[in-house]
């Protein structure tokens, strides 16, 4: 179920670990690859460099996810939310887009209890789907303002 948490819970498509055992990675989901900020940071996107790294690091502890379906979900949105808060103007609206959608993803796990084999995962198939044109863009300017790079999970 960490894994379904985590994975579902990020939709956002830079700080997920990606699904669990068996359990697909949603909406565009994808971790961001080590590496190293650029020399010299643009400081008007330090704060949401500083977030995606922050975000990368709690994704990546061991545990994550682990705490059950409501605590997991409320440490996403929160995740979720920092990023959105910190995003450089021109991602701002993909943000909001992958907070939308991973609150949707987030209320379907919900409704099944936390019992990940009851997921609706034609839905999640279809946040996947909206999600992706948001995901790319993200990527793009994460990397070129942040140079984080991203790698599909796994």
């Amino acid at each position: 179920m960490a894994g379904t948490v985590a994975g579902i819970g990020l939709v956002l498509g830079v700080a997920a670990c990606g699904g669990g055992a068996g359990t697909p990675a949603p909406a565009g989901a994808t971790a961001p690859a080590a590496s190293a900020a650029p020399a010299t940071p643009d400081p008007a996107v330090k704060p949401y460099c500083d977030a995606i790294t922050r975000v990368q690091t709690e994704q990546a502890a061991p545990g994550a996810g682990g705490r059950g379906v409501l605590p997991s979900s409320d440490e996403a949105r929160r995740q979720v939310a920092d990023l959105v808060r910190t995003a450089p103007p021109e991602i701002a609206a993909e943000w909001r887009t992958v907070q939308d959608l991973t609150e949707q993803a987030l209320s379907s796990l919900a409704e099944t209890g936390g019992d990940p084999t009851r997921i609706d995962r034609p839905e999640l198939e279809r946040l996947q789907r909206e999600a992706q044109p948001a995901v790319t863009r993200i990527q793009e300017v994460t990397q070129q303002r942040c140079g984080i790079s991203f790698r599909p999970p796994g």
